[in-house]
């Protein structure tokens, strides 16, 4: 599961490019209750412009920051902690990924590299120091999975399995076969995120990773979204999971609500 300890090779941190950094913090605000700072002294990068760290109840939850280029698509990137980020590069450009972003250090809170997987899709690295991430996740307004979108989920399983020691776990759905991610096949709390084989009926048409948000009430939630401004992909459906729902916030920034089911 994700988690707000420092554990390798997993997801361990997220944040959103976004073309109005104020606006966006004021939309999560309004759905999720986040507050909003400047990342203080170190985090700071003048290649990187302001950032800002997203908190709920004093707990950070993501990060926020301007896009690097006007032709870029505002989304949520996720992060994996990483030990070594040069060599988790390295394997991952040896596997036919791509380095968008060489490591590049934060000051003294670690390092990052922007990189996109052998299928299309963008993620980065983070190489903790004194900031190791989370300090909030798998709780209510916080990241509760992360979710692939590919039209390769072989290519996806050798990359990822390459790079992370990830491995993939088969879940039956009524619209079908579903692999998640995890490090420990057959432990249930091991897993942490999903991988859906992109078809041309979805709402999702290019390789993307894509957050979920735990929430009490998806449905409640889905309201706020919408009167900030937000856009519903697929209305809150009652699975296996839970009650979910897939969105966009007012800039076209995918992300994904889950209120579990009970257990």
């Amino acid at each position: 599961m994700i988690t707000t300890s420092n554990t390798p090779n997993l997801p361990g941190w997220l944040d959103l490019g976004s073309p109005d950094p104020a606006a966006s913090a004021a939309f999560y605000r309004k759905v999720f209750g986040w507050t909003s700072e400047a990342a203080a002294g170190d985090e700071q990068n003048e290649d990187m412009g302001e950032y800002l760290l997203l908190s709920k109840d004093g707990k950070v939850v993501a990060g926020l920051g301007g896009l690097q280029s006007a032709k870029e698509q505002s989304e949520w990137t996720v992060y994996v902690r990483v030990p070594d980020i040069d060599a988790a590069a390295q394997t991952a450009a040896s596997l036919g990924g791509a380095v968008r972003a060489p490591a590049m250090k934060v000051g003294s809170e670690g390092s990052l590299a922007q990189l996109t997987d052998a299928t299309g899709a963008k993620f980065a690295l983070w190489q903790p120091g004194e900031f190791t991430g989370f300090g909030r996740a798998c709780e209510d307004d916080s990241l509760l999975w992360i979710e692939l979108y590919t039209r390769d989920t072989a290519a996806a399983k050798r990359f990822y399995g390459e790079v992370f020691g990830w491995q993939t776990e088969a879940y039956s759905m009524p619209e079908g076969a579903y692999d998640m991610w995890t490090t420990n096949p057959g432990v249930g709390t091991d897993a942490f995120g999903g991988m859906m084989q992109i078809s041309p009926d979805m709402p999702i048409q290019t390789e993307l990773w894509v957050p979920y948000f735990m929430v009490a009430d998806t449905d409640a939630t889905i309201a706020r979204a919408l009167e900030a401004g937000g856009e519903v992909l697929m209305p809150a459906v009652d699975a296996p999971p839970g009650r979910l729902a897939a969105l966009t916030d007012q800039f076209g920034a995918h992300f994904n609500l889950l209120k579990p089911a009970p257990m």
